[in-house]
């Protein structure tokens, strides 16, 4: 058994193969060999057939084999990170795609050597959408090729096949791909976990990129965190093959990866779990299948499936661990085999090959194999480090509460450091092939053109939804809003930003130096600047104009002592801070994620709904320089601890504000009280109370604002401090809160904007998240979506399920009548029903099943999680399925003032007092006048205080129903 990389340290590298024209013949004997030798660690290898082997004599006879569904493949996204969207064409024959990939529009450029082509494929990825002509059912083998025809490998997958006659395309059968340049595949595991072959008949090379299958959670939580409304939806939205993450994402998150080529007349192989994408140099034809071995029936045991397209595929386990692990089947049928996927370690039909191994091993050879070893386990504990790491940083977001996500295209992707039990620096040897950066506490030069190109490169942005909707953010277009700009550019704030006490900040020669530090981290703002034009106004800071214009509304209210133009007072910043901190989110810098929720008070240990990303930020040219940041005070299981100020009273995450819970006790102070800077407030906004922190030039801002204003810059990313407010291009200085402005004198601080479109409405950020405007996350790049009360439409309003009241008896509601309108209607009847939800053999699933459409199952008792059933579908035929739960639903019995009744779900039935949506309203109907009671009784209405209506002499031959024509002319 030979191959090409007998020096390359496993699992390091991609191997190549180049077997023997004996060793070929057994295709399952040398996949063994091969994961004997550890090809299996890298998740893919590349296989050269002997000298002289075809599968098929001539491809000259293949011109007319139709395509029957190529696909052209649109693409949106930018700065590596992009969604791929499918859009099926009609059929074409080889030749007409053939004649169509070789045009001047779809031909591959000229290029130097393949990362040259490479870069290009990335750069203009977006632009002029190929054609693929993938998932062709067929193969262009011999029918006498016996070796590695992927038609016929007979591998254990064929079990399914031979047990129960089931053939599914492109897994147990062969599928035929012709590609085109730029035509790709996006990053995916293959279906239930298999393994997967590829053979490239002939054609342009194709590129391939691979994460090792012991690093595969990590890229799904990088994805998840990018994609967030994608991973709200389905949790394996990754096998809906739509997400496309290039090379230099994966680098700059310290994803490992591997590039491999594969040229006309070479096999890639793919093992379990191994994530793979890539794409195609021009045009060419490969043939495809999975395959599987022992080892893959772990994998398949344990595979997050996609449950929201019924077209996945699914393969029932159940043949496989009774044929080849009958010792588990019970346990596995009990739901209590859960072992531990080892990765490392090799199927099991490589046994012997790794006792030949061991007997031809030359004891010289030993220290070396240890030194290896060795370095494969440091290897291993660096990544292990960062696989915490991803999932303090990647897949803590919250989904349950309207978040915010900002994008910050001054490439911010700072990480957080190492968490170890002593808390002491880790410093890790220097690794091979793992980018590393630091992370620096002094700004980088910036050029002077830095927010100029921010907002071009937003601008030259696009997102384009699955129903083809352009969104572009206003603030990506350099909108801010003619209307709201005054022409002036001096702007003044209130009185307590004008001065800073220093004397007071000297807490000992400790602090002093760290505070000197840090000052001189952050660059100093020019005397022009809006922040320090504010201070040094000598007109008349008191700004209140129409006092009276806001306190009225409810939502401020609760903050008529803290607005800046008012005198500064303690005591009413204590009691906001106290009552902030005793409604959920319990923290004073997630309220901006969690609007107008309350319920009772909450754990000392929340999880922050501020994704890390949101801090991590850093100019582009500090990111060529970063290291992994420290840890962002997070445990395990997402959670951070809550602490208080023991002066000011305000209640933060210690990983939002940045701060070693080992260092709290219960004196704690935030940053602004230990300083005595118990008059400053937040240049960014009009309010006071909340966590501040130290910016440029002595000022003081809030985190919220500062983690909601794009061009805001946490310097010190683990400590949350200073911020640089250096960044904020001028034009935002001038935009007027739609809130506060009528309040407010002069424009102040600094403000966001909506999302939508060119609208110039913008707000402060607390006093958006004080007036309950809707922050939602989306997707990447544009994951902030800050929607103005104009833009809120109903659609956008989505039911908060754990705020939905039961109903009583007797009570009125809206509900959907049998004739398609919604009518009001009375709660009669209060039952519940219990539903059952299977996955069915075919990858469909169904959540509300009868408990009599169970045929398996004798008693009313549901069957455990896992069991196999058998399902009477309403067609009457019965279907296998699994058993996933069982579900109590509240049902209600309604009935409308016709007389009929109906029973519905609690998600179908609206109270009256309760925002209904646009689909509702516009179907809503009164029925309670009397005169339509003719609708209901069918009973004829002659009223006599009107002139009997006749019909027109023209239709006197026509038979009209009486009912219906004078319900019609009332």
């Amino acid at each position: 058994m030979t191959t090409d990389t007998p020096s390359q340290s496993v699992g390091s590298r991609v191997m190549t193969f180049t077997p023997s024209k004996e060793e070929f013949k057994d295709f399952n004997q040398y996949i063994a060999y091969m994961e004997s030798q550890g090809a299996h660690r890298a998740g893919m290898a590349r296989v050269i057939p002997p000298k002289g082997w075809k599968p098929r004599k001539t491809y000259d006879d293949i011109d007319d084999l139709v395509i029957p569904a190529p696909i052209q493949q649109v693409v949106t996204g930018q700065s590596g990170l992009f969604t791929q969207y499918n859009i099926q064409k009609k059929p074409m024959t080889v030749k007409e795609f053939r004649k169509t990939s070789n045009m001047d529009k779809f031909c591959n450029p000229r290029y130097a050597d393949f990362d040259e082509l490479e870069r290009k494929f990335w750069k203009n990825l977006t632009f002029n959408p190929p054609l693929y002509g993938a998932d062709v059912s067929g193969t262009l083998y011999d029918a006498d090729v016996t070796e590695w025809n992927i038609g016929h490998l007979k591998t254990i997958l064929d079990t399914v096949e031979n047990e129960s006659g089931i053939k599914i395309k492109g897994v147990n059968t062969p599928y035929l791909y012709f590609g085109m340049w730029k035509s790709a595949f996006a990053w995916h595991t293959e279906d239930m976990d298999l393994y997967s072959i590829n053979f490239l008949h002939f054609g342009e090379p194709k590129s391939w990129y691979i994460v090792p299958p012991e690093h595969g959670k990590r890229l799904e939580r990088l994805a998840k965190g990018f994609f967030p409304g994608n991973a709200q939806s389905c949790e394996a939205f990754l096998r809906h093959k739509m997400t496309l993450i290039s090379p230099s994402i994966l680098k700059k998150y310290s994803i490992p990866f591997e590039k491999v080529t594969q040229e006309a007349g070479q096999f890639i192989v793919t093992f379990p779990f191994g994530y793979h994408a890539g794409f195609n140099h021009g045009f060419n034809c490969a043939e495809s299948t999975n395959f599987a071995t022992q080892r893959w029936i772990d994998y398949g045991k344990q595979a997050t499936l996609c449950s929201c397209r019924q077209d996945m595929v699914k393969i029932s386990m159940d043949v496989f661990v009774l044929k080849y692990q009958p010792d588990r089947y019970k346990l596995w049928k009990a739901g209590k085999d859960n072992t531990a996927i080892d990765h490392s370690k090799p199927t099991p039909e490589a046994a012997k090959f790794l006792q030949d191994n061991k007997s031809q091993s030359p004891a010289e050879d030993e220290p070396e194999v240890t030194s290896s070893t060795q370095e494969e386990k440091r290897s291993l504990h660096f990544y292990t480090i960062l696989d915490f790491l991803y999932k303090l940083t990647a897949a803590r977001f919250c989904y349950v509460h309207l978040g915010l996500l900002l994008l910050f295209l001054d490439k911010r992707n700072v990480l957080p450091e190492p968490k170890t039990e002593k808390r002491t620096k880790l410093e890790p040897k220097p690794q091979p092939k793992v980018s590393s950066r630091k992370t620096t506490n002094s700004p980088s030069k910036k050029d002077k053109n830095s927010s100029t190109s921010t907002c071009e490169t937003r601008e030259a942005a696009e997102t384009l939804s699955p129903a083809d909707v352009l969104h572009v953010h206003s603030y990506a277009k350099g909108d801010y809003g003619e209307g709201e700009i005054q022409s002036k550019e001096d702007r003044s704030e209130s009185c307590e930003l004008a001065l800073i006490h220093t004397s007071s900040l000297q807490q000992g020669a400790e602090e002093a130096t760290t505070d000197k530090e840090a000052e001189g981290d952050l660059g100093q703002l020019p005397g022009h600047h809006p922040l320090i034009k504010d201070g040094m106004s000598d007109e008349g800071l008191c700004l209140n104009t129409e006092e009276g214009c806001l306190d009225g509304e409810s939502w401020a209210k609760p903050l008529a002592h803290l607005w800046q133009d008012k005198p500064a007072n303690l005591k009413k910043e204590r009691e906001y801070n106290q009552r902030m901190c005793s409604r959920p989110p319990y923290c004073s810098i997630c309220t901006l994620f969690h609007t107008h929720q309350f319920t009772h008070l909450g754990r000392m240990r929340t999880k922050p709904l501020i994704p890390e990303m949101c801090f991590a930020t850093t100019t582009e040219e500090d990111s060529e320089s970063e290291k992994p940041p420290a840890t962002p005070y997070l445990e395990e299981d997402g959670t951070s601890l809550l602490i208080s100020c023991s002066t000011c009273s305000i209640r933060v995450h210690s990983s939002c504000y940045g701060v070693d819970p080992a260092t709290v006790s219960k004196d704690w102070k935030c940053v602004r009280c230990k300083a005595n800077a118990m008059t400053e407030n937040c240049c960014l906004c009009s309010l006071r109370g909340g966590a501040l922190q130290k910016a440029n030039n002595n000022k003081w801002v809030h985190v919220l604002c500062a983690v909601a204003v794009l061009e805001a810059r946490f310097v010190n990313v683990t400590e949350r401090s200073p911020v640089d407010l250096s960044g904020i291009p001028l034009q935002r200085f001038k935009l007027k809160c739609y809130y506060c402005k009528k309040r407010m004198k002069k424009a102040s601080g600094c403000c966001v904007q909506c999302s939508h479109g060119r609208c110039p409405t913008a707000y402060h950020p607390t006093c958006a998240q004080a007036a309950g405007v809707l922050m939602r996350p989306d997707e990447w790049p544009f994951v902030v979506h800050v929607t103005c009360c104009r833009h809120k439409s109903p659609t956008q309003i989505e039911r908060n399920k754990a705020a939905m009241n039961e109903l009583t008896v007797g009570q009125k509601v809206i509900c959907k009548h049998k004739n398609g309108r919604y009518y009001q209607c009375d709660v009669v009847q209060l039952s519940k029903e219990t539903f059952y939800e299977v996955n069915f053999d075919d990858g469909s699933f169904s959540d509300n099943l009868f408990p009599e459409d169970i045929v398996t199952v004798l008693s009313w008792d549901p069957p455990p999680q896992g069991e196999v059933v058998q399902v009477r579908w309403t067609d009457g035929l019965v279907y296998g399925a699994k058993f996933v739960a069982a579900h109590a639903v509240h049902m209600y019995l309604v009935e409308f003032e016709d007389g009929s009744q109906l029973t519905a779900k609690r998600d179908d039935v609206y109270t009256l007092d309760e925002e209904l949506p646009k689909r509702v309203k516009s179907r809503l109907s009164k029925a309670s006048d009397m005169r339509f009671d003719g609708i209901f009784e069918e009973r004829e209405i002659i009223q006599d205080s009107k002139r009997q209506r006749v019909i027109n002499s023209r239709y006197r031959g026509d038979y009209i129903e009486p009912v219906i024509y004078r319900a019609i002319m009332e």
